[in-house]
């Protein structure tokens, strides 16, 4: 037999480890916070903090978050009926993400509402044609609601069940939209070389593996970058830094091997020249090797 405690209290919503400002204190991301349209989630010493109380639910802070991070807060569950968003739906509008998730796990091509009376759904939909429209995906459509929405209330109070509706919610996160839309963009990475020591530190914070680093190149993967933020924050030299793109494309530098005069470690430089390696050349009066 199962005991409950009754100070249990059920957990209360906010951003978990996976956070960026979590795995790297400096980062300044705000994604949630820019997406909450509420104005309930805010920073407390760097800290993402959300007062539930004041939150409509409305999911937007999942799917704007590029590590997925936001906890027990789950997606918004909307109806639909084949590959049609119905009514009843949210009062607040759906983000432009999460109408891209729709589209792609569940193939929703239209929206069953009154225009005049669903104003914000009306914008969302305008702006994730033109985001379709960039990627080449076929475009969502309005539709009047059909007689059995319209007679729903009735349905409700007959106890009539709609077996041609169902309900659910899509997957949040920027690594699963990038997932499902790896043949498109939203963020390059830009490599300052004359900067850049190739120390690797961004590559190792890069939870996308969005940057990888070899004996023989530096490649930026744009299709894999969700715009954490992470490298440019970690970067002693400011070498590199994340813009929005929706037309970039992966770009791959040549290296090569060589080994540090100083302290005889195998490292990746720019051009066999080099004779330290990037820890050598910042720890002078021979602090490595002691």
């Amino acid at each position: 037999m199962k005991l409950f405690s009754l100070n249990a209290r059920p957990p209360e919503a906010g951003a978990g480890q996976a956070c960026v400002r979590n795995t790297l204190p400096g980062n300044p991301c705000q994604a949630c916070v820019n997406a909450c349209s509420a104005g309930v989630i805010k920073l407390n010493n760097g800290k993402v903090e959300i007062e539930t109380a004041g939150c409509t639910a409305c999911g937007a802070c999942l799917f704007a978050c590029p590590a997925g991070a936001i906890e027990d807060i789950t997606p918004p569950e909307r109806v639909y009926r084949e590959c049609c968003l119905t009514m009843p739906l949210s009062l607040s509008a759906p983000s432009v993400n999460e109408l891209l998730m729709w589209h792609a796990q569940y193939q929703i091509r239209s929206v069953e509402m009154e225009a005049g009376l669903h104003p914000g759904w009306l914008m969302a939909v305008a702006a994730l044609n033109i985001r379709l429209k960039q990627t080449g995906e076929p475009l969502w459509k309005l539709r009047p609601p059909s007689e059995d929405i319209q007679q729903g209330s009735r349905r409700r109070w007959l106890h009539i069940k709609d077996d041609s509706r169902q309900t659910g919610h899509v997957t949040p996160g920027g690594r699963a939209r990038r997932a499902c839309f790896p043949q498109v963009t939203e963020y390059r990475i830009v490599l300052d070389g004359k900067q850049c020591t190739l120390c690797g530190g961004c590559a190792r914070v890069c939870p996308e593996l969005a940057i990888q680093i070899s004996e023989m190149s530096f490649m930026l993967i744009a299709q894999n970058c969700t715009g954490c933020g992470n490298c440019e924050t970690l970067c002693f030299e400011k070498a590199i830094s994340v813009e929005e793109e929706t037309a970039a494309v992966s770009e791959i530098f040549e290296t090569t091997g060589a080994v540090c005069t100083t302290c005889r470690r195998p490292f990746t430089a720019w051009s066999a020249d080099e004779k330290q390696c990037p820890v050598c050349r910042k720890h002078r009066f021979d602090m490595r090797e002691a």
